[in-house]
């Protein structure tokens, strides 16, 4: 990039996964770019913070999940992609970055591919075309010039169709995890006594996730309570936007909500997690923390999935190592009694513990880029390549 140039770039981030991505790509192109670099765009708070110069609208407004739960609010959706042509349109930027979400970002992508020849697009995070839709790597090739991917097996899906694909490493490699905690303050601040076994419980960013995960969370909890002598703590990260839903439920046993800041310190004095699937277990593991993967969708959402999903694994260290690693507990099989003996064995077996830990430690290892750096620089060096 020359010394001079300056260069407008356009982020679309409709998710909280996707905004810790945007966040980590805006710090490291100010690094490599300084003031040269102006970013506009569709972001949540991290990215914000970052550099983002203002979101064209709240990224919670997108969070839905599944064909029945989108039904409700597609003139919404449609109101939204519209708004988002509309502004990329006026901004004319040199380079359009999507993250993920790419039943959003896809169809942006194609709205403005024809009326944006001097925009560079860039995908950030694949299309699970492994899992389901195959035919999203044919149709994505034809909108893009670019896609980082963050899952190192993902690449020759979309090379076949010559898509210049890049493999940029996993975005947890970003986080820095050597801070020493002090857990004695850690306690006395959430009130955590002493005796307590603590599990953390990160039931995803969605309101039909907290819905369907938290009655779960508690009838499991109270069964543990009222069937072992365990004493356990529980430590819930609910997103801001969801706090006034979380505050309906009621609660029979010893918890406490965590701070944003405070995430990553719960992970390292929690003794077992439970967790919805996604980014935060693959999180969980790289903290070294023993990890439960619930999950429940709508029925209907739920049955088509068993018709189109040709994976049968939900924990992205489960597909890659082609076996469970971590325990999944899914749809049918989401149920107290099934949860709270595994967590059980998680909280009082430590070899069996220390297995999962060991199998996990191993599969994170294939997320990590050869050459080290961080991913969100390889993927700025793919960016700014051309400029």
């Amino acid at each position: 990039m020359s010394s001079t140039k300056r260069i407008k770039v356009y982020l679309i981030a409709t998710e909280p996964s996707g905004d810790v991505i945007g966040s980590h790509l805006i710090r490291s192109l100010k690094k490599l770019n300084g003031k040269r670099v102006q970013f506009f765009g569709i972001g949540g708070p991290k990215m914000t913070k970052a550099g983002l110069i203002k979101s064209l609208f709240p990224i919670n407004e997108l969070s839905i999940f599944g064909i029945f739960e989108i039904l409700p609010k597609i003139y919404k959706v449609l109101s939204l992609l519209k708004k988002t042509e509309k502004d990329l349109l006026k901004i004319k930027p040199n380079v359009l970055v999507t993250i993920d979400s790419p039943d959003f970002n896809f169809r942006i992508l194609k709205r403005i591919h024809d009326k944006t020849p001097g925009t560079k697009k860039i995908h950030y995070v694949a299309p699970t075309v492994w899992a389901w839709r195959s035919g999203r790597a044919k149709y994505l090739s034809n909108y893009i010039d670019k896609l980082l991917t963050i899952l190192p097996f993902e690449n020759k899906y979309f090379k076949k169709y010559n898509l210049n694909t890049k493999f940029v490493g996993h975005p947890i490699y970003e986080i820095k995890k050597n801070k020493k905690i002090n857990k004695k303050k850690f306690n006395y601040k959430y009130k955590i006594k002493d005796g307590y076994k603590v599990v953390s419980f990160l039931p995803g960013s969605r309101l039909s996730e907290i819905k369907k995960s938290i009655p779960v969370l508690i009838e499991t909890i109270n069964l543990i309570k009222n069937q072992t002598n365990l004493k356990l703590h529980v430590l819930f990260y609910i997103l801001p936007h969801l706090k006034k839903y979380f505050n309906k439920y009621k609660f029979d046993f010893s918890y406490s909500l965590i701070n944003e800041i405070d995430k990553y310190d719960a992970f390292k004095i929690s003794n077992a997690a439970i967790s919805t699937s996604g980014t935060v277990a693959i999180e969980l593991s790289y903290f070294k923390v023993p990890t439960i993967v619930i999950y429940k969708l709508n029925l209907f959402s739920y049955f088509l999935a068993k018709v189109f999903v040709k994976i049968k694994h939900a924990n992205i260290l489960n597909i890659m190592e082609n076996k469970y690693i971590i325990p999944e507990f899914l749809q049918f099989k989401c149920r107290p009694n099934l949860i709270s003996n595994e967590l059980i064995k998680l909280l009082k077996d430590k070899s069996y513990s220390n297995k999962q830990l060991d199998n996990a430690q191993n599969a994170l290892i294939k997320l990590k880029n050869n050459n080290n750096k961080l991913p969100s620089l390889n993927a700025v060096n793919e960016i700014i390549y051309d400029f």
